[in-house]
């Protein structure tokens, strides 16, 4: 669902994927091939939102004031991230949160990590912890899994945009109140 806020309003290239159950609000802008899953809220009321080419925010995500993400970043389940800039390919891991951190290219924020900022992560490094720490620098193996799982999502994206519909008379309803929104 996309909401405008004081003259703001969303901006979603059509090769996105915004799943019906996600909330877009004000100044956010989806770039192409990028997929916004489930439950995920995206408030742009506090500084703009950027989802860079083929990034995707998986389920139930939250991203709020002044976030950058670069292309084919990978944001897992429940991740939350608030003031901060990702360049590309980064992947922050399922519950993870990053707060007020500048993220160099090719990172890793393990899953459950704490990102406790001002802080900077220097490129291909990995992060682990509470608060998190620099572990080591992120492997070959890291980086390509990074890769393959943006690339998973851009594919999920298109199969989305092709077949999702409502399978009973609730998704429909649904579905159709969100079609709606403003």
């Amino acid at each position: 669902m996309l909401f405008a806020l004081n003259g703001k309003r969303p901006i979603v290239h059509p090769s996105a994927f915004i799943a019906p159950s996600a909330v877009l609000i004000g100044d956010v802008v989806v770039k192409e091939d990028a997929s916004i899953w489930f439950n995920s809220v995206l408030r742009g009321d506090s500084g703009q939102l950027l989802v860079g080419e083929g990034s995707n925010v998986q389920d139930g995500s939250v991203l709020h004031e002044g976030v950058v993400l670069g292309k084919r970043c990978v944001l897992g389940h429940q991740v939350l991230v608030h003031e901060s800039v990702l360049g590309e390919s980064i992947l922050i891991g399922n519950g993870a949160k990053v707060m007020a951190a500048t993220i160099g290219d090719g990172a890793v924020i393990a899953a459950g990590a704490v990102v406790l900022g001002p802080v900077e992560i220097p490129a291909r490094t990995m992060w682990v912890g509470i608060p998190a720490k620099q572990l080591r620098e992120a492997t070959e193996k890291t980086q390509a899994m990074t890769r393959g799982t943006a690339q998973h999502y851009v594919d999920r994206r298109a199969l989305y945009l092709a077949t999702l519909e409502p399978a009973d008379a609730e998704a429909e309803a649904y579905l159709k109140r969100a079609q709606a929104t403003p």
